[in-house]
Formats: structure tokens, C-alpha cells, sequence
């Protein structure tokens, strides 16, 4: 018991210290916001590497994955994403050379895994953090609220009433209780944000909520697959009582890209 609580206690501190954080970050937008979103990159990326390739496997293939992410990130903060774009089809043409000279050199079966796990990592890390760079401070603070209200959610709902495994196989710590709570709140969050903030009023930020929350939990399933497949329990131990940047992140990760295409045909805000 005194273990779990000091778990639960880690865990609150740190997300309040991270929520403060964000909230000073978007507060001040400009370079400080640019320098947050490339640490989380390349945190992000150097977790998501090392869950394959081990804490210290193929340095020069994460050194570059991270420069190639930053220049994404970079470019589409110029309001240059065309080019943002390129830097991604260069990663795809260096993981091809990559395959290709390795190939024919060893001729191994699973010789392009390892350049799959490099345009993964791009794909999950960098590609999908790009609209952090030009969504406005209170897009970008709605999309972290209401993920944050799902997660939270899930996770008191999940401990304290949680006993019907949602998907043993993928994640055996999530409820299927733990599931509905995190659904229920975040529709509700956006619903009384629409209410109070938004331009087409609560019912249009219910059926927005729900979307967020498929998104988020589907994020957060996914890097629960991640670990699974490679037997770890967190994708690293930078943020205490949480694990990784990608732990936190995963679930963002997916819900904010969502939000971003939606908002290019839909005016909630």
C-alpha cells in the first residue's frame, strides 16, 4: 500500500511540475516554445530507438533521425513545410541506401528492418508533433487539456474500479472501466469548454471530445504495443512515476494531429 502511494504521489507531483512547465512554454510561445518541442523530438526519438536497438545501439542512425526531425520541425515553424516534407523523403532515401548496402553485403532476411524502425521513428516522433509548431496557445492548450483529463481519468477510474481487462494482450494494466471513465471525462471537459470558450457550442465539442479521446487511447495503446513487443515496461525513466517522454506523449502524440485536421474544415475555436 505505502509503495503504491508513493508512486501515485511521484506521479501527481511530476505532472503538475510538467503541466506548469507547458503552461509557462506556451505562455511565452516563440523560441522557448520552439526549443520544448525539440528536446521532446529528440527525447522522444532516442526512446523510441533504444526500445529496438538497446540504450546505445546504432548512434549515428539516432544523430541523424534527430537532425532530420529537427529540420522538419524547424521548417515547419518557418511556415516551410513543403520543405519539412523533403527532409522526411531524405530520411526515407537514406534508409533505402542503408537497406540497400547492407543488403549486399550480408544479404540478411531482416536487413530493412532496421531502416523501417529508422522512417518509423520519424513518423511517430517528428511528423507527428509538427502542428505544435502553428497550432495558436489555446488550440494547443485545449488538445493538452483534454488529453490530460482522459489520461487522469483513466487512471484513477482504472485503479479504483477497474476489474474487466480492456485488452490483455496489448496493455494488462488498462481497464475497460478505466476506458469508459477516461471517455466520459474528456467529453465532458470538451463539452463544458465548448460551452464556456468555443464557437459552435457544446454539443459539436461532446462528438470533438469523443474523437480526441479514440485518438488519445488508441496513442496510448499503441506505445503500450511498442513495449510489449520488445518486453519493457516503460519507454524510459526520465519523468518519474511516469517513465518516458513517450509515455506522456503517446497519447498526444495521436490526439493533435486529429485536432489539427479538423480545425482546417471546422471552426470550433
Amino acid at each position: 500500500m505505502s509503495v503504491d502511494h508513493a508512486v501515485d504521489i511521484r506521479r501527481i507531483i511530476t505532472g503538475l511540475a510538467l503541466a506548469a512547465a507547458l503552461l509557462l512554454v506556451l505562455w511565452l510561445r516563440g523560441w522557448p516554445l520552439l526549443f520544448v518541442i525539440l528536446l521532446v523530438a529528440a527525447l522522444g526519438l532516442w526512446e523510441f530507438y533504444s526500445l529496438f536497438w538497446g540504450p546505445t545501439g546504432r548512434i549515428p542512425s539516432r544523430i541523424c533521425a534527430i537532425a532530420l526531425g529537427w529540420g522538419m520541425l524547424c521548417l515547419t515553424w518557418l511556415n516551410r513545410p513543403q520543405d519539412a516534407l523533403v527532409c522526411l523523403g531524405a530520411g526515407f532515401v537514406l534508409a533505402a541506401m542503408t537497406f540497400l548496402f547492407r543488403w549486399d553485403v550480408v544479404e540478411e532476411e531482416n536487413a530493412f528492418s532496421a531502416s523501417g524502425i529508422f522512417m518509423a521513428g520519424l513518423a511517430y516522433v517528428p511528423l507527428l508533433l509538427l502542428p505544435a509548431t502553428y497550432l495558436s496557445t489555446v488550440k494547443l492548450i485545449f488538445v493538452l487539456a483534454a488529453v490530460a483529463v482522459s489520461d487522469t481519468a483513466a487512471y484513477f477510474v482504472g485503479t479504483r474500479f477497474g476489474h474487466h481487462k480492456l485488452w490483455p494482450r496489448v496493455s494488462p494494466n488498462k481497464s475497460s472501466e478505466g476506458a469508459v471513465g477516461s471517455l466520459v471525462a474528456c467529453v465532458i471537459f470538451c463539452a463544458v469548454y465548448g460551452e464556456i470558450y468555443g464557437k459552435v457550442g457544446w454539443f459539436s465539442f461532446a462528438l470533438l471530445g469523443v474523437a480526441v479521446n479514440a485518438f488519445a487511447q488508441v496513442g496510448d495503446l499503441f506505445e503500450s504495443a511498442l513495449k510489449r513487443s520488445v518486453h519493457v515496461k516503460d519507454s524510459g525513466s526520465i519523468l518519474p512515476g511516469h517513465g518516458g517522454i513517450l509515455d506522456r506523449a503517446d497519447s498526444f502524440l495521436f490526439a493533435m494531429p486529429m485536432v489539427a485536421v479538423v480545425d482546417q474544415w471546422f471552426f470550433f475555436f
